[in-house]
């Protein structure tokens, strides 16, 4: 009994040396890549340095190469790498026009929205959003050296810029202000201002701040007017990337890599 007994043994170790072999000899299998759906037209949250879109269209997708998308960086870059690092699969950023990305989620061509968005009461209800991952308000923007703009009051006097949203169009309203003009480019918005084309710009937060830090031409006035979040966008069908994405996003915020991207794309350089 007992040589019966090593000569199994002996079989079993053999056996499980084999397997083991067999293992290593196996190429790992890949993960499915994480698609996320960005505007790369959209500094400071997703942008590849150098280029300019300010001629293109925003409602048709980013004309971007691979060799350039390698390049992108920005708020909302980061937290993707942050992301895709937590799921294990690799990211692939595909570019989308802002304006279409609930669209793209829909269709199949991307596994997640994250590109400054938060759902509207017009979003579908086959998508989910997750936690925020970023808080963001409307804020105020004007030139430096107008010692007079200092505070909502003073907008009843000027005219304001702001991106089209008819939310930001009824804040502005709201609040006193006089005449206001609408734009569809962000970088637009900043040139009219610094050209006179305008008095101040309610726009977000994080590019108000992103642009005041880096142009000492601007300035920050007040505080945003509202508290609001950023969030990742995905397909309700998807619950386990859903939870694994959530899951995810609280982690980015629980261990601090949520400040510090937000000190790097905010302050000063």
């Amino acid at each position: 009994m007992a040589k019966r007994c090593d000569s199994v043994c002996r079989d079993m170790r053999g056996l499980t040396l084999a397997l083991g072999l067999l293992a290593m000899a196996l190429p790992a299998v890949a993960q499915p890549a994480f698609r996320v759906g960005m505007d790369t037209r959209s500094p400071p949250w997703s942008f590849v340095p150098g280029l300019d879109y300010a001629t293109e269209d925003a409602n048709v997708d980013p004309t971007v190469s691979e060799a350039q998308l390698k390049k992108a960086t920005g708020i909302d870059v980061d937290v993707a790498l942050f992301l895709s690092r937590r799921l294990g699969r690799p990211l692939v950023i595909v570019p989308v026009a802002w304006f279409d990305l609930e669209s793209a989620l829909l269709a199949g061509r991307i596994d997640a929205i994250l590109c400054a968005w938060t759902p509207s009461p017009k979003t579908s209800p086959d998508i989910v959003a997750s936690s925020p991952y970023y808080e963001w308000g409307l804020l105020l923007a004007a030139r430096s050296n107008d010692a007079k703009l200092v505070g909502l009051a003073d907008l009843k006097r000027v005219t304001v810029g702001h991106f089209q949203s008819q939310v930001v169009e009824r804040t502005l309203r709201s609040v006193g202000a006089g005449a206001l003009k609408v734009y569809d480019k962000q970088e637009t918005l900043f040139d009219d201002l610094k050209a006179e084309k305008i008095g101040a710009i309610l726009y977000d937060s994080p590019y108000v701040r992103w642009r005041v830090a880096r142009d000492r031409s601007f300035k920050t006035v007040g505080e945003p007017l509202n508290r609001l979040g950023y969030h990742v966008g995905l397909r309700r069908s998807d619950a386990a990337l859903a939870t694994q994405v959530q899951d995810g996003v609280r982690e980015l915020m629980a261990s601090g890599e949520r400040e510090r991207i937000r000190k790097k794309w905010e302050e000063a350089p």
